[in-house]
């Protein structure tokens, strides 16, 4: 252990912390190790375009995901940094199913009210006309 002496002719040990001052370690040398497998964002447009037909989806959904987050900079939100854009092309096709199968219903649902206007307007009990003579008696 080293030893000072100061001023005043007291011995300093180098060894031991003053008790007010609190201890860092340093890890400056310690490097994060990234993960190899992680994809933050593809190299080219060919690549999602590999990717969505191994996965058997349209062209034009890769196209569509390629250019979705190339115009917001690969970030999810707006704000998070992509990590994997093979998760994150795979959430678009989920995505892409569940608003297909919601527009068929809603679709349906159309037809439906359609139908129930038409038959309304048969059977309607009122026998309205559009031009109406306000001169004329109940």
């Amino acid at each position: 252990m080293l030893k000072f002496e100061t001023t005043s002719g007291q011995a300093l040990d180098l060894g031991v912390p003053n008790q007010g001052q609190a201890l860092v370690p340093s890890n400056k040398h310690i490097q994060t190790i990234e993960n190899s497998y992680k994809l933050p964002q593809p190299k080219n447009e060919n690549e999602v375009l590999e990717f969505f037909k191994k996965e058997k989806w349209p062209e034009i959904e890769a196209q569509k995901f390629y250019n979705h987050y190339c115009a917001i900079g690969w970030k999810i939100g707006g704000k998070i940094k992509m990590e994997d854009w093979h998760a994150s092309a795979k959430n678009w096709m989920l995505k892409a199913e569940e608003l297909s199968v919601r527009a068929g219903h809603i679709e349906r649902s159309r037809d439906t009210r359609t139908n129930d206007k038409r038959q309304s307007q048969i059977k309607d009990n009122l026998h309205t006309i559009r031009n109406k003579n306000y001169n004329q008696p109940l």
